[in-house]
């Protein structure tokens, strides 16, 4: 979801400005790929390196992210959407804290559609994260047995985009994205449409995904 200073900018307003519109577009853009077939979003909010930003500009997203999850916790609820924050959350206030923790648990037996939400998220992160985790229970390092210990699992995102006009990963999902289908918009994320989503997944069913095989 890049683009929000930048979008925030043009329009003469602050970075938080920016933030807060990129932020409640986050579950109506979920919503739409739902509509459209979608089982399972994951939104990069944070990642690692975006947390050497200013206090004031983490700690702002911190909160947007508090308020998000309050606000749509009931429909969550109703959708039966599994909700889960992938990154390291340690570092974050204890309110903060147990706001995820009652949803991610309140959620966490839904298994028809998932939101994820990636926040001091980096793929070496969660990659490492999984190798020790895999060390430390004495566990063979093979490709089944670290896909089990991602913060996603095995949940491999078929589809990522990028808003903003960057051609680049940026550290997210680098294992998971291993045959992922990429999409970069020159859009900054404040102006992403339902019409932009619409495209985006009609040119993502009409691509062909060999999966490296060749094809008989």
């Amino acid at each position: 979801m890049d683009g929000n200073g930048r979008w925030a900018k043009a329009q003469g307003k602050s970075r938080q400005y920016g933030h807060k519109i990129g932020s409640s577009k986050v579950y109506d853009v979920f919503k739409q790929c739902v509509k459209l077939g979608c089982e399972s979003a994951t939104f990069f909010a944070m990642s690692s390196e975006n947390m050497l930003r200013s206090d004031e500009e983490t700690e702002y997203i911190s909160l947007l992210l508090k308020s998000s999850i309050e606000e749509h916790f009931s429909d969550l609820l109703l959708n039966k959407t599994k909700f889960k924050v992938i990154g390291d959350i340690t570092k974050l206030p204890d309110d903060i804290k147990q706001v995820i923790k009652n949803a991610e648990d309140k959620t966490k037996d839904f298994t028809d559609l998932k939101l994820y939400i990636a926040y001091n998220y980096g793929g070496q992160w969660d990659i490492l994260n999984a190798v020790k985790s895999l060390v430390h229970k004495n566990h063979a390092i093979t490709t089944e047995n670290l896909n089990d210990y991602l913060s996603t699992t095995d949940d491999f995102p078929d589809l990522i985009v990028r808003t903003g006009g960057y051609k680049r990963l940026s550290n997210f999902m680098l294992w998971q994205s291993c045959y992922s289908e990429l999409e970069f918009l020159d859009k900054l994320w404040p102006d992403i449409s339902d019409h932009d989503i619409k495209l985006i997944f009609d040119q993502y069913l009409n691509t062909e995904r060999n999966f490296g095989r060749i094809k008989k």
